[in-house]
């Protein structure tokens, strides 16, 4: 009895240095997110890159040292941005813009029809998706779940996988 005692004890220790922040499943779903998603038709195409505002925290913190990853045999490139860079720049090097919920406000009002159609925008909030952002990751609880703006991205000159659509939600619903 007192050998199961201390078996659980150590389970209990142990188990929730298992446990996953927010910000490692978001950085999960991004990446899985660009695994799904195809961006264009090159015969040799460029690394796939991700662009974030803080490479401290967040989930960009946890992709920028992730160098061994791959998407379809392409390495995955980590970019810090910043505000102050136009849309038009971001796009030329971005495939993938994730906008964190506290900047989501001060960025997207900016870029109000100059979105590009090779870019992939990622924010945290339904709101994000209403201002023209694709896809949203928002916390629900507990989870975290995959908005989908379905009327943007067919717009846009990437193709999402069918896999993809089927784990999301779609705002509009």
């Amino acid at each position: 009895m007192r050998f199961v005692c201390c078996i659980l004890l150590a389970l209990l220790v142990v188990c929730p240095a298992f446990a996953k922040s927010p910000d490692q499943v978001k950085s999960a779903f991004l990446y899985q997110i660009a695994k799904f998603t195809k961006f264009n038709d090159q015969l040799d195409p460029p690394a796939i890159t991700f662009c974030f505002y803080d490479l401290e925290k967040g989930p960009g913190a946890f992709l920028k040292d992730r160098n061994e990853l791959q998407i379809n045999k392409k390495p995955i490139h980590v970019k810090l941005v910043k505000k102050t860079q136009q849309i038009s720049e971001l796009s030329q090097v971005c495939d993938i813009t994730y906008i964190d919920e506290t900047l989501e406000n001060d960025i997207l009002p900016l870029w109000t029809d100059t979105i590009s159609l090779d870019t992939l925008t990622i924010g945290e909030s339904i709101s994000f998706l209403e201002n023209g952002g694709i896809a949203s990751l928002v916390q629900e609880g507990n989870k975290i779940r995959l908005y989908i703006n379905k009327q943007h991205v067919l717009q846009h000159n990437f193709k999402v996988q069918s896999r993809l659509l089927a784990m999301a939600k779609f705002y509009p619903n």
